[in-house]
């Protein structure tokens, strides 16, 4: 699980980079970066109902984080928009606070704040909906209802875009491949003792989902387009945490600590993204937006996790509700875990 986070977590910085059209790494890893994250996240979601205790801890490790990401990305957000938009009106300054409680959505009175943190919000939908689901006898039908419904919506709404607001896309888009890991889990559908086969998996699973992505179909078909979608996503998130089971036998502790601090690195990266490239905008006068190539925001991607990796550590030891933990004896009894 830490390597499998930390690959997801890698990809979704990566995705965020700017690079130059037509890069076929960024072009295949935002197809299922997310997905896996949402799969890995059903993954290690326990079987739980609706209570005191299950809310107190949604309360602390999604709620408390989320407001807290948000708010230290405001002053960052309040320069750029300062500096970009002298015109701001006070109501201007005061629409991002009204998005972050209306989950990152943008409407004629609210704009996105933090909106990579959307990922936070939706997971919380969809464990409240997980576990009121779990007090339905026929809660299992709800949720194969809700799979297969997102799961069309999402691909008819990419054709005729009945909504470009990122929390309702990434709602679709991501629900069944959370609830996918959660029963994988559940019914111990995926093994986690690695073995042999995992080599094999690893392997053809990856080079088949890149294959699909190469192979030229009419995307301007829905039914296609579904199919390419879901099979480069399953067969790549399947691939993915066969490679990751057979890196657990190389333990490293920065990817112990960078599985710890995902969501630190989700709700800072998208900061550090837009203050270097406006940096260098200004610096070497460019005209137009910043474009890295592929290989240049590989090395971005290690320098942010570099950079952010002691503020995990301040974290951890100071501050562990910024890691969604109510306080460091509980933390590391989940460590230990």
């Amino acid at each position: 699980i830490d390597w499998a986070k930390a690959i997801a977590i890698s990809f979704v910085v990566f995705g965020h980079i700017p690079q130059e059209p037509g890069s076929f790494p960024q072009s295949y890893i935002v197809i299922f970066h997310m997905p896996f994250f949402f799969f890995i996240s059903g993954y290690l979601t326990k079987k739980e109902y609706p209570n005191k205790e299950t809310f107190k801890k949604y309360w602390y490790t999604l709620i408390i984080p989320y407001l807290c990401y948000n708010l230290v990305f405001y002053p960052y957000w309040f320069a750029r928009q300062m500096i970009e938009n002298p015109q701001t009106t006070y109501f201007d300054l005061f629409k991002p606070l009204l998005g972050t409680l209306l989950l990152q959505h943008e409407t004629s009175i609210s704009v996105s704040l933090n909106g990579v943190t959307w990922f936070i919000a939706i997971l919380l939908e969809y464990k409240i909906i997980l576990i009121l689901c779990n007090k339905c006898k026929k809660g299992i039908y709800i949720i194969a209802t809700l799979m297969f419904g997102s799961a069309v919506l999402y691909i008819v709404n990419e054709f005729y875009l009945y909504t470009k607001d990122l929390p309702p896309i990434g709602f679709m888009r991501c629900l069944p491949f959370f609830f996918m890991g959660y029963y994988c889990r559940q019914n111990d559908i995926i093994r986690t003792i690695p073995s042999k086969k995992d080599w094999y998996f690893s392997i053809i699973f990856i080079c088949l989902s890149i294959i699909v992505y190469f192979i030229p179909m009419n995307i301007d078909c829905m039914i296609v387009y579904a199919i390419r979608f879901w099979l480069i996503s399953t067969m790549a998130i399947a691939g993915l945490f066969s490679l990751s089971k057979l890196l657990d036998k190389v333990r490293f502790t920065a990817i112990t600590t960078i599985s710890i601090g995902t969501i630190v690195i989700m709700g800072l990266h998208y900061m550090l993204i837009g203050t270097t490239n406006y940096v260098l905008e200004e610096l070497f006068c460019m005209q137009e937006k910043i474009e890295y190539p592929w290989y240049i925001a590989c090395f971005i991607v290690i320098a942010f996790e570099t950079l952010l990796y002691p503020i995990i550590l301040i974290f951890k030891k100071r501050f562990p509700f910024m890691l969604g933990k109510k306080d460091n004896k509980t933390h590391n009894k989940q460590v230990k875990q």
